[in-house]
């Protein structure tokens, strides 16, 4: 847990460094994210690429291993296949590969409206409910954008990434700022 020690003065001075760092190295990462979304995207890509392939490598060597103890292992073998060239292909084929998130993530944004705008007609009688509404109703804008335009849909990852950035980056420079005022209190 975050904080799952007793929170002393120096406890919660201590993370308020840790926080402000934290929260500025990432507000700094979302604005380059921000500042050239398309870098960003193919940045992205090229990491889950490498995961996969990790992943692949990682499964082959569970196969192997099954198949040593003599217990099976063709279905690892299969599944290490499947993620070492699906990782392979969004390396190489940096394109076909962004564009591949960019429309999971478009699919993404319209499941995500869908079940918000419905969620909103369950809660709409408790105050605040209408964020839900309007956060659905952004997120089928975000989808409806994405499908559209497939530059825009690349672009979107790298935007999605630098706005997320950005809020994280804030939340850790409050939470830095509301250990600093809890520190205070403790005087």
């Amino acid at each position: 847990m975050l904080f799952s020690e007793k929170m002393t003065k120096e406890y919660l001075l201590k993370n308020k460094t840790r926080f402000y760092w934290t929260g500025a190295l990432m507000l700094l990462t979302g604005f380059i994210a921000l500042w050239m979304p398309l870098v960003a995207s193919f940045a992205i890509e090229m990491l889950v690429g490498w995961i996969l392939v990790i992943a692949g490598c990682a499964q082959a060597y569970g196969a192997y291993k099954a198949f040593k103890d003599k217990t099976g292992g063709w279905w690892e073998v299969f599944s290490s296949l499947c993620a070492f060239v699906a990782g392979f292909l969004f390396i190489t084929k940096l394109l076909a590969g962004v564009l591949t998130l960019s429309i999971l993530l478009s699919a993404y944004f319209l499941v995500d409206g869908v079940t918000k705008i419905i969620q909103y007609w369950n809660i709409r009688h408790i105050d605040g409910a209408v964020w839900t509404l309007v956060s659905g109703i952004l997120a089928l804008v975000l989808a409806w954008l994405m499908w559209q335009n497939m530059v825009t849909g690349i672009a979107m990852i790298g935007v999605v990434l630098g706005v997320d950035f950005i809020f994280g980056g804030m939340s850790l420079i409050f939470l830095g700022r509301g250990c600093s005022q809890a520190a205070e209190k403790q005087e």
